[in-house]
């Protein structure tokens, strides 16, 4: 341009609403180097004019060093000017570095506190202070979860599989058998949910998306193959239906409680699809759409004699032989 022919700098202005294009930009040229205005404008949707004008904000505004080559490219790795969180993004972000299960497992602990210790050192004396102060006053926890049954370098081995969609060779000791099998096992995702790890996946030898409780890998190892993850699948889609963790038949169960815990019931939401009816005696009635009764009903029985199923009939039948057998274990003299 005629400014960089005269070798002076113009300060390129740039809206706040913009940012997120210059943000674009950089992740462009990161990840296809050597491409021209044209075919920037075309991936963004925005006119060559347009272009010119954010790379020049990236090179004068925020110091990426941005050439031209064959194509628009960056020298080395591009670093943008450090972010100023306020007191309470610096809270937030100190509570999500510190909850378990994250800061108990392995790498990702060192990661966090790697990450912690970058975000601090940006941070002046003052704010450091209180967000100190105020994360011994807030805390999330996850109990139950011990990092020591996973076997080693199994979770990261699945991080990395899952995220550049490389198959897995699986020996896995599932609950029915109790005995190690081996299978090849296309990772989708890693989930944490109710005390432990996840991976869901395809399972070739069951021939179907199942997950698996990473505490029961054996041993894990590339199988030397890729997979291409299905534009339809998600983790909320597959546990959409779940009490916790568990898949099952879709089933509509209801349920009474009565007015000494219809509180407790009424206060929390427990599940997307839950609905609640109040009755004239202080009970409740929760309804709700699940993937399989039997682990709502290990809940609902927590709740003894307090709690009634009413829908479906099967689930009451359940509910009758699990009382019989609490009944013959505490009745028998």
């Amino acid at each position: 341009t005629e400014e960089e022919a005269s070798g002076e700098r113009k300060s390129i202005l740039i809206p706040m609403g913009k940012s997120v294009l210059l943000l674009q930009l950089l992740d462009l040229l990161k990840t296809n180097p050597a491409m021209n205005a044209t075919d920037i404008a075309r991936e963004l949707n925005r006119s060559e004019r347009t272009i010119y004008r954010y790379l020049q904000a990236l090179s004068f505004d925020l110091s990426v060093p941005v050439f031209y080559e064959n194509g628009y490219k960056i020298a080395g790795r591009p670093r943008l000017s450090p972010i100023n969180f306020t007191d309470e993004e610096a809270l937030a972000l100190r509570l999500a570095l510190s909850a378990a299960p994250i800061r108990k497992t392995e790498p990702f602990n060192r990661h966090l506190s790697s990450a912690q210790r970058k975000i601090e050192a940006a941070m002046s004396e003052s704010s450091l202070k209180r967000t100190r102060n105020a994360a011994g006053k807030v805390a999330i926890s996850v109990s139950g979860y011990d990092a020591n049954t996973i076997v080693p370098r199994v979770l990261p081995l699945i991080e990395e599989a899952a995220i550049n969609q490389q198959s897995l060779r699986l020996s896995y000791r599932s609950l029915e058998s109790r005995r190690p099998t081996e299978r090849i096992f296309d990772p989708y995702a890693l989930v944490f949910r109710k005390h432990n790890w996840y991976v869901i996946g395809y399972c070739h030898k069951r021939r179907a998306i199942i997950q698996c409780k990473v505490l029961r890998i054996v041993s894990a190892s590339p199988a030397g193959r890729t997979f291409t993850t299905p534009d339809s699948f998600s983790v909320d889609s597959f546990y959409e239906g779940s009490w916790e963790f568990r898949q099952g038949d879709p089933v509509r169960v209801k349920v009474r409680f009565d007015a000494s815990v219809a509180p407790l019931i009424e206060e929390t939401r427990r599940h997307p699809s839950q609905t609640i009816e109040k009755l004239p005696d202080g009970s409740v009635v929760m309804s709700a759409e699940l993937a399989g009764f039997e682990e709502f009903g290990w809940w609902v029985l927590s709740y003894g004699g307090r709690a009634e199923v009413l829908e479906p009939a099967e689930f009451r039948h359940w509910m009758a032989e699990n009382a019989r057998r609490l009944a013959d274990l505490y009745l028998t003299e």
